[in-house]
């Protein structure tokens, strides 16, 4: 029964495909590039190897490792997928500014001369830190992303563990891999993946220093808050879980819990008010157009609960979430409060933005997990967790991948091998934005850069007014608004030019006259010029050289 309603039910939201209104990854989508055939076959036969899988034990043992071993590995299929969200732009470009000139720098000039946005410094700062120290490639970034995900997945099963059992914790941290769409952002050089991580150590970091007290675990827990306060603005909501937390372990022992949470609480509120006060005005500034622009933009960007709960995660996960609110209400167990509040809360203020959703996952999982124990069987609960890992990792490795790697974001990534296979170290761009143009094609920039391993320089040319007008209205005004960073200006002095490339929203687009000598030079053309046509703005590149 397990392996026929597993198979039927993927295929149930192929039928109801058309609900699916996720921004990215939607399935309606999907099936425009993939057949539905050679998917049944997958999930066939992945539901034939839960099976079998479910009859051995060898992963009971050492259950944190396998949990870290299996979600790194799974994730990893997923580098090879293009940039496919330009705030990576902003995240690459304050990353660039610590690598080249340092921590003092970055430091001294976020916000200011490093454009910031409505970002917050911590994830920039930690890619700076590996491309100054390791070295500018994006597969180091995608490492260091797929080990957040993996150590999310362990964290998940400590909290588990540590509110109720290991069991719980096991299948929580299991079933948070079979949340397709969050495969989809791991390789990527955002912030949500991050979030998500120091979310979940900020939350059991706390629950061990109330419980279990100790100088190393109330540190651990003040340093995690502060972390956790610095990674994005959209999850400060997500704070109100911790007064959750703290209001349970007080209630069971008041002294013990003032003492441990005042010194964990006072020690975060020390770090973060110093930073805050450091960097006072980039804050506030940021608060105020975050308030003044992004909060009404937000009904406009949302997703409905059908696509995040049913077709970007996995309908037996959340089946199984909601079950156990029956199981939490009928034992009384209060501690089943501390993993679904945020999720309550989310949707009683009607947060539909799935990438502001994505950090509540572990939580989701956690229900899951808690509504799965009321099985006894537990090869049952096995059968159903690698039924749910195998079907969600076929939907995204198998349909959102090809997906994702079929949008003309993917020009840019295969114009970046291409330029690194060409002979020299210095690159003029050029980009040409039409009358209409919805994203400011000079992101490229940076885009492009994430790929090659060419010096980048930009030659401007001039804007319309109407499209810079119509920027102050547009959701993706951000990149109207980029400053080109010093080291992609093109100098005055006399240098040799190795290659072109042209940006373009269209394929008839011509440079202007006054440039047509430049390419006279280089005979060699290369165009990059893939388009699913799903999105209002097309990026299109052309690289010349000798």
């Amino acid at each position: 029964m397990i392996f026929v309603i597993s198979l039927l039910t993927p295929i149930l939201l192929y039928i109801c495909r058309y609900f699916d209104d996720n921004r990215l990854t939607s399935w309606k989508w999907v099936f425009d590039v993939v057949s539905l055939s050679p998917l049944i076959l997958f999930w066939g036969a992945v539901l034939v190897v839960a099976w079998f899988t479910c009859r051995f034990s060898f992963y009971e043992k050492r259950k944190p490792m396998v949990l870290f071993v299996t979600a790194f590995v799974l994730a990893a299929f997923f580098w090879p997928e293009p940039e496919v969200i330009v705030d990576a732009a902003r995240y690459f470009t304050q990353a660039k500014h610590l690598k080249i000139h340092g921590i003092s720098y970055f430091a001294k000039n976020w916000g200011e001369n490093i454009f910031a946005w409505t970002d917050l410094p911590l994830v920039p700062f930690l890619y700076g830190l590996v491309f100054r120290f390791l070295g500018e490639h994006r597969i180091l970034i995608q490492i260091l992303n797929t080990t957040f995900f993996s150590l999310t997945v362990v964290l998940t099963y400590h909290l588990g563990r540590v509110l109720w059992d290991e069991d719980i914790g096991f299948w929580g941290g299991l079933l948070l891999l079979g949340f397709p769409y969050l495969y989809t952002q791991v390789p990527l050089l955002l912030v949500d993946v991050a979030t998500m991580c120091f979310f979940m150590l900020a939350a059991f970091s706390w629950v061990n220093a109330l419980e279990k007290g100790g100088a190393g675990r109330i540190v651990l827990a003040g340093f995690a808050l502060f972390f956790f306060f610095y990674v994005k603005y959209s999850s400060w909501m997500m704070f109100t879980v911790i007064p959750v937390i703290f209001i349970y372990f007080f209630i069971q022992n008041p002294g013990r819990s003032l003492k441990r949470g005042g010194a964990a609480g006072l020690l975060a509120a020390l770090l973060i008010g110093g930073l805050f006060l450091f960097y006072k005005d980039i804050f506030i500034a940021q608060l105020g157009f975050l308030l003044e622009y992004q909060k009404p933009g937000l009904k406009s960007w949302s997703e409905s609960y059908v696509s995040t709960f049913l077709f970007q995660t996995h309908p037996l996960i959340i089946a199984a979430a909601l079950y156990s609110f029956i199981a939490a209400v009928r034992k009384a167990d209060f501690k089943y409060v501390m993993v679904s509040f945020l999720l309550i809360l989310f949707v009683v203020m009607g947060v539909k933005r799935i990438r502001y959703t994505l950090p509540i996952f572990p939580m989701i999982a956690l229900m899951a997990a808690y509504g799965l124990a009321e099985f006894k069987n537990k090869m049952v609960i096995k059968q159903v967790v690698f039924s749910i890992i195998g079907i969600s990792f076929v939907v995204a490795f198998a349909g959102f991948l090809p997906l994702l790697k079929s949008l003309g974001v993917q020009n840019l990534q295969a114009a970046g091998k291409y330029l690194n296979a060409v002979s020299g170290e210095n690159v003029i761009m050029i980009s040409l934005a039409s009358e209409e143009a919805v994203v400011n094609p000079d992101i490229a920039v940076p885009m492009l850069d994430i790929y090659t391993d060419k010096r980048l320089q930009y030659e401007e040319v001039p804007k319309s007014e109407q499209a810079l007008e119509r920027a102050r209205t547009s959701p993706l005004r951000f990149t109207w608004e980029y400053p080109i960073p010093e080291f992609y200006v093109l100098g005055a002095g006399k240098q040799d030019v190795d290659a072109l490339v042209v940006i373009s929203e269209s394929l008839d687009q011509a440079p202007p006259a006054d440039m047509a000598s430049k390419f006279m030079s280089y005979p060699v053309r290369k165009m990059f010029q893939r388009s699913s046509h799903i999105f209002q703005h097309q990026t299109f590149a052309t690289v010349y050289h000798k």
